[in-house]
């Protein structure tokens, strides 16, 4: 039994040293920055999500509006990873309720 708490403290480590997440680490939060959505199912895409342009390039849609930093191509819709849909790029920005 003491084996297995063992290994239980490695997976998950000492609850004592957890923290919660800074702003930063959440989800769909980026920091001056609108709130993105999925306008179809909610999801939030974190700052490591990618999409790939038809150039094959690898980058953050959101960090650029849209606009492939490679080949310069504007994308009018984005597909959502998590349902696939693809929605307008300018529906996943979420206006300040504040």
């Amino acid at each position: 039994m003491t084996v297995l708490l063992i290994g239980l403290r490695l997976l998950k480590g000492d609850p004592a040293s957890l923290r919660p997440p800074k702003e930063k680490d959440r989800l769909g939060e980026r920091i001056g920055r609108p709130r993105v959505r999925c306008p179809a199912c909610g999801f939030e895409p974190g700052r490591d999500d990618h999409w790939t342009c038809e150039c094959l390039h690898s980058w953050n849609t959101f960090d650029t509006g849209g606009v492939c930093p490679a080949c310069q191509r504007q994308w009018m819709e984005t597909q959502c990873p998590r349902c696939h849909v693809w929605s307008r790029h300018d529906d996943w920005y979420e206006e300040e309720s504040r």
